[in-house]
């Protein structure tokens, strides 16, 4: 069986570019990612559950989960963290 390349109730939107750099290799998407208008996630990284990425941003490192990233290069605006106590 092949690995997973893009999870579960992944969002992705118009003229999104998902592909490899010059390593070959394809980046790996985690669940309920959103891929805005317009964006690129190239190369050999991990994108995170619950990550959501802005129109047009070049995502070229690895996102951690349940952030928000935007520009280019792509930048963390906002990190939600989950409520351990509950």
């Amino acid at each position: 069986m092949l690995p997973k390349k893009i999870g579960k109730d992944c969002f992705i939107n118009q003229q999104v570019t998902i592909g490899y750099t010059e390593s070959g290799k394809t980046p790996t998407l985690g669940d309920q990612v959103r891929v805005s208008a317009g964006a690129k996630v190239l190369g050999d990284i991990q994108v995170g559950n619950n990550v959501k990425i802005g129109a047009n941003a070049v995502v070229l490192k690895d996102i951690p989960d349940n952030c928000t990233v935007v520009g280019i290069p792509a930048y963390i605006i906002k990190k939600r963290w989950a409520k351990s106590w509950l």
